[in-house]
């Protein structure tokens, strides 16, 4: 399980979308898809989860995520976009 961050922060993901790592190549070769996908207001940008096939080794790279009129542009994060340090646990 990893994080999604678009490229446009108010662009949300398709739960479900599929996502790869090249677009020219043929056939396509899916490395995972979008479990969860929503805008966060306390963030102000999109945060999506997805599952990726060797996903803790990709952070940081940028993958696509094909859409029917469009490809969206993503990078892998860790799943904890807010408060990683667990500072508002003990708040």
């Amino acid at each position: 399980m990893v994080g999604l961050l678009t490229e446009d922060p108010n662009e949300v993901l398709e739960e479900g979308a599929q996502i790869v790592s090249e677009l020219n190549k043929k056939p396509v070769e899916m490395v995972g898809h979008v479990t969860s996908s929503y805008y966060s207001p306390n963030l102000n940008k999109s945060i999506a989860l997805a599952v990726v096939r060797n996903g803790k080794t990709m952070l940081g790279k940028k993958l696509f995520v094909p859409m029917e009129n469009k490809t969206i542009n993503v990078t892998v994060e860790n799943p904890v976009f807010f408060d990683k340090e667990n500072k508002r646990l003990n708040a």
